[in-house]
């Protein structure tokens, strides 16, 4: 069918001057929302929608049973439907160990031992349990394959996991061992390597038998019997699911389908969902994925007619499906074309799946590549302060007003009494004219009183008014907004999901800022 290859052609509409595009898409796309937000019936949904019209191939890891269902119903709602592949319960085999030594040839046994390490980790991931010195664990391992793999290929002409079990199984214990006729007769990893020295069915230089020879003889053998038995017993565990059972079925017998069926627009749906398959859906969903994104990153090498179609990624309940490959394999895929969509609860979801003293650190450099994220209604406070970090801070103008009333009566009464009373008297004389004297006296008294009496009444009142604002850095979005006011679906929404639209380094149109509050039918 057609598809779209230019850069900048629009995939999904966000707003009315708004749009999602092909270059974007191949920056990635992380959905966050909680239980019931509608995260994948809203943005998800938009965005699988898009991807299948855009004609682009995919690769579609599954957690729960009903999400093969889903993608089967996208499918066929979008001229999609002769496209898909159902790789698990439903039929399908990959054998991921024959498919690395033909595309890589004689020099494909180093990345046969990645393989078998993806496995491991795989294993390690679904049990979510992690083990103090991992990297000893890890570098051990790693080790005993190096000294496995290229002799088993050298003397069988191919590598089998049951040979891998069972080369490992038979290794010496001591270094006396070693020379014991009986051990030599029954060991076959000794077997093994006088096969690959005398009678090789591929080429294996003698240098590096001789070193072989030397890690069982000088290291293997002196190695603390716990600690070799803990390696053995570690990988030996893991490599066993694929011995038998639907494992075995899917990715050790024939095969059916490789990755690059999803270059030419093939739509491969992990039918083994983690919630019903348990560790073995994990553990072989995340070698698939594993292997695809190897051969997405080797595609530009491959002619232009393998490379122009998109493709993508599509992991719901993400945490399950993370490996320490993500990210590396994130920060280059942008040139291969291909798209990933993650889809997750809550950043703790990622901490407790990936496990150890670095989860923070190793979750936070994965979703650091993702340069699209959605966040939708959430409960988890952790992610919504992040979702706040992540897009950021402004100056924001705070507004203040005051108001104010006073009022008062007051009362009072006076009162006062005085009185007065006083007496005066006098005498005099005088000579007149003629010499005569005359004589005069006066008397006089006075006497009085008064009182007063008052009272006094009084009122007042008062108002005052401030307004004002404030400027201060603060966040562009409160982190309660993801919990308040997003809107998850269902009739009570009307079947609209809303969620905050974020892209790093762009300016929304209908926005003016790095992000968009969009809204998705469901």
């Amino acid at each position: 069918m057609n598809y779209v290859s230019h850069l900048d052609t629009p995939l999904l509409r966000l707003s009315a001057q708004d749009r999602f595009d092909l270059r974007a898409a191949t920056q990635g796309v992380h959905i966050f929302g909680g239980i019931g937000s509608g995260k994948t019936t809203g943005s998800g949904a938009a965005l699988a929608a898009a991807y299948l019209r855009a004609g682009m191939g995919g690769l579609v890891l599954t957690a729960k049973p009903d999400e093969v269902e889903r993608w089967l119903d996208y499918a066929k709602a979008h001229g999609r439907a002769n496209s898909v592949i159902l790789f698990g319960e439903r039929g399908g085999g990959f054998n991921f160990l024959d498919y690395e030594l033909a595309r890589q040839g004689e020099d494909g046994v180093g990345s046969v031992i990645e393989c078998l390490m993806r496995v491991l980790e795989a294993a390690r991931n679904a049990s979510t349990n992690s083990r103090p010195g991992e990297s000893f664990w890890e570098d051990t391992t790693r080790q005993l394959l190096r000294n496995t793999i290229p002799v088993l290929h050298a003397a069988t002409g191919t590598v089998r996991i049951p040979d891998i079990i069972r080369y490992v199984g038979a290794a010496p214990t001591t270094q006396a061992q070693l020379r014991e006729p009986d051990w030599q007769s029954r060991s076959f990893l000794f077997q093994s390597l006088v096969a690959a020295r005398t009678h090789p069915l591929r080429p294996i230089s003698q240098a590096d038998l001789t070193k072989t020879a030397a890690y069982w003889h000088d290291e293997y053998s002196q190695l603390d019997p716990k600690t070799r038995g803990n390696i053995a017993i570690s990988l030996s565990t893991a490599l066993d699911r694929f011995n038998r059972g639907r494992l075995h079925r899917a990715f050790a017998d024939t095969t059916s389908l490789v990755p690059e069926l999803t270059f030419h627009g093939a739509l491969v749906i992990m039918d083994m969902p983690a919630l019903s398959w348990n560790d073995d859906g994990i553990i072989g969903q995340q070698l698939f994925k594993y292997m695809w994104q190897r051969a997405v990153l080797a595609r530009n090498g491959l002619a232009q007619k393998h490379r122009d179609r998109p493709v993508f990624l599509w992991a719901d309940e993400a945490q399950y499906f993370q490996n320490s490959y993500d990210a590396d394999y994130q920060s280059t895929c942008r040139s291969a074309r291909a798209c990933t969509v993650y889809l997750t609860q809550s950043l703790p979801s990622y901490y407790a799946r990936m496990g150890g003293e670095n989860a923070k650190a190793r979750a936070d450099m994965l979703l650091a590549n993702f340069v699209t994220k959605v966040f939708h209604n959430n409960a988890d406070p952790e992610t919504n302060r992040w979702a706040a970090d992540t897009i950021g801070r402004s100056l924001q103008r705070r507004a203040n007003y005051s108001e104010g009333r006073s009022s008062g009566v007051s009362l009072g009464m006076n009162s006062g009494e005085s009185s007065n009373w006083g007496s005066n008297s006098g005498y005099g004389s005088s000579v007149d004219g003629q010499g005569r004297h005359t004589y005069s006296s006066n008397s006089g008294s006075s006497s009085g009183s008064g009182a007063n009496y008052g009272r006094n009444l009084g009122r007042n009142n008062g108002e005052s008014l401030s307004a004002g604002f404030s400027e201060t850095m603060d966040y562009e979005i409160e982190p309660a907004t993801f919990s308040r006011h997003l809107r998850t679906g269902g009739p009570a929404n009307g079947g609209a999901v809303t969620g905050v639209w974020f892209s790093a380094g762009k300016t929304f149109a209908g926005s003016g800022r790095n992000y968009l509050h969009a809204t998705f039918k469901q």
